[in-house]
């Protein structure tokens, strides 16, 4: 049915019960289990005259709040005995990287929750979620 299950992890509590409903099908159907979190970094500006210019977060800022994700991930996924999950981190997009991860690696199945920690940006420009369910090329499973 399902091989290979993502779930997206933004650490929200919406996206902790998605992962541990992602670890509980992945054990059930003996499935691959990948975990996708689109880092949300806060970027540094400098101010030049009347403008800003944005400063990109270094490697090692983006390295340690990965580390940060996969840690909380860890402690999700270390109650389900043999379940090691394969991580993917992009920026960008969360809607729109989900899917392009979700097409990359061949997934079955994308686990997400209902909502995030984007939730006055859902209300304007739509939700991960729904963003999610209608461009993915697989099935969505979207839990409370």
């Amino acid at each position: 049915m399902f091989k290979k299950i993502m779930a997206a992890f933004d650490g929200s509590q919406h996206s902790e019960i998605a992962v541990d409903t992602a670890c509980q099908l992945a054990k059930a159907l003996n499935a691959e289990l990948h975990v996708f979190n689109a880092p949300h970094i806060i970027e540094d500006t400098v101010i030049v005259g009347y403008s800003t210019v944005p400063i990109q977060p270094t490697k090692e800022r983006v390295e340690a709040e990965c580390d940060e994700i996969r840690k909380k991930v860890k402690a999700i996924t270390g109650k389900y005995e043999g379940l090691e999950p394969e991580f993917h981190f992009a920026a960008g997009n969360p809607g729109n990287m989900i899917v392009g991860e979700a097409k990359e690696a061949e997934i079955d199945l994308i686990v997400l929750g209902r909502r995030g920690l984007g939730q006055f940006t859902g209300l304007l420009v739509g939700s991960t979620t729904t963003r999610v369910s209608q461009l993915a090329e697989c099935a969505v499973l979207t839990v409370k």
